[in-house]
């Protein structure tokens, strides 16, 4: 193996200080700027229920006591940087950046929408109006009726098979409502802070404490624990039916290692080999000697309650079941066989140089470190990733193929027109047909 590039780690902070928020600062002075992510994950109650937090997500920047939703942005603006917010499953995450010498004044302003956000109803009202527009666009669209398909094939009766919240649902949400889950939602203790930018690690403690402290003072008890994921019940293709459908989507899901665990960054290797990468056998086999799918891949979404690998690829009707038997093929011939010391060259040299794009800008380390955070990763481990990699052997990367990358272990779903897959596929295993 060819060396590569060490990564020197930067003097890190990471602490929880009052009121139980998680601090993670890190001095990136490439630009005189400087970002910030408050990430605040999310209890049971408020995942299954999530019209509100995704409403919220574009209310709680309407306004405060001191500013209205244009004369907020513009606030930000003089600061030579915005303020937005999101929603991704479980974590909500309120974004700003500005010029690194305003950043006094930027927490100030977060502090104000944090313990003052007003909620107006008129902007609450075309918001939820809004959102629920963008819901039945999505809806539509057949990789989201895929995903939320295989969430719940995947999870059970665990908060993560929730749906996506209906129309109907966001459109019940009230200004009134808002205010009240407000508190739950921006609760300091369990939330994480990530602050990466052109200010010390030191300065950037004492200002979070000093400009912060209102918000840090209203702390509650925190967001619940959500359970560990169910393990995953392979066997058998469950076929949705999608009418008139011309291509069909194809997904597997199995369990895969958190980033804490020692086997995760051979599975990671693996995976980039199956389909985590364009030069991947997935992609070979299907795209490029086949012509099944444009871009079939594989990922693994990392959870605060675990992580699940997830195999896709849209198809067309015709050739659903030959697709699925490639990919099969794939996912076997890996775990029974393993990869090539060119192969993991190949996966090895790709991760490293990925990773150094991607937290080469401080956006870029920001959002990694906050999504390490949020599925409960320690953010020294950010740093070790290249070092993790490169100690992986071709021992470990076939161990960890035959472990978690078997079809066997896998669950099976898709989505198409029945009457048109349906008889293939039920050549190739046992189909049920859920209700819809």
């Amino acid at each position: 193996m060819r060396a590569v590039r060490r990564v020197a780690a930067p003097r890190l902070l990471d602490e929880t200080v009052d009121g139980g928020l998680h601090l993670v600062a890190v001095r990136r002075p490439s630009v005189p700027m400087v970002e910030v992510r408050l990430c605040v994950p999310l209890g049971a109650g408020l995942v299954r229920h999530a019209a509100g937090p995704l409403v919220l997500t574009g209310a709680v920047t309407a306004g405060t006591a001191h500013h209205d939703r244009a004369s907020l942005a513009d606030a930000f603006e003089r600061l030579g940087g915005a303020l937005d917010a999101a929603l991704d499953d479980d974590v909500v995450t309120l974004h700003a950046f500005g010029l690194a010498t305003a950043l006094p004044t930027l927490l100030d302003l977060v502090n104000e929408v944090l313990t003052g956000a007003t909620y107006p109803a008129d902007e609450v009202r075309a918001e939820r109006d809004r959102t629920a527009d963008e819901v039945i666009m999505d809806l539509s669209r057949p990789e989201v009726q895929a995903g939320e398909a295989l969430r719940a094939r995947l999870y059970g009766h665990h908060p993560y098979a929730t749906p996506t919240p209906r129309p109907e649902a966001l459109r019940r949400v009230s200004a009134a409502g808002l205010r009240a889950i407000h508190p739950r939602v921006f609760d300091p203790r369990g939330a994480h802070l990530i602050v990466v930018g052109d200010v010390s690690t030191a300065r950037v403690a004492r200002l979070v404490a000093e400009r912060l402290g209102p918000w840090l003072a209203g702390a509650g008890a925190g967001a619940t624990p959500l359970a560990p994921l169910p393990p995953v019940t392979p066997g058998g293709i469950e076929l949705h039916d999608r009418p008139g459908a011309l291509q069909s989507n194809v997904l597997v899901g199995a369990n895969a290692p958190r980033r804490t665990d020692p086997q995760w960054p051979a599975t990671a290797l693996a995976n980039l080999v199956v389909g985590g990468m364009f030069t991947s056998r997935l992609v070979e086999n299907l795209r490029e000697r086949h012509g099944y799918t444009y871009s079939p891949h594989s990922d693994v979404h990392h959870g605060r309650p675990g992580s699940t690998l997830i195999v896709a690829a849209e198809v067309g009707s015709s050739v659903t079941a030959a697709a699925l038997v490639e990919l099969r093929y794939e996912l076997g011939r890996v775990a029974a066989l393993g990869v090539s010391e060119e192969e993991l060259e190949g996966a090895r040299r790709y991760a490293i140089g990925s990773y150094l794009i991607r937290t080469s800008t401080q956006r870029g380390l920001a959002a990694t470190l906050a999504a390490y955070a949020t599925s409960d990763t320690p953010a020294s481990l950010v740093f070790e990733h290249p070092a993790r990699i490169t100690r992986a052997t071709l021992e470990d990367v076939n161990a960890a193929a035959r472990e978690h990358l078997g079809p066997g272990s896998m669950a099976t779903l898709v989505v198409g027109d029945v009457d048109v897959v349906g008889p293939a596929l039920r050549a190739l295993d046992e189909v049920t047909t859920p209700s819809a």
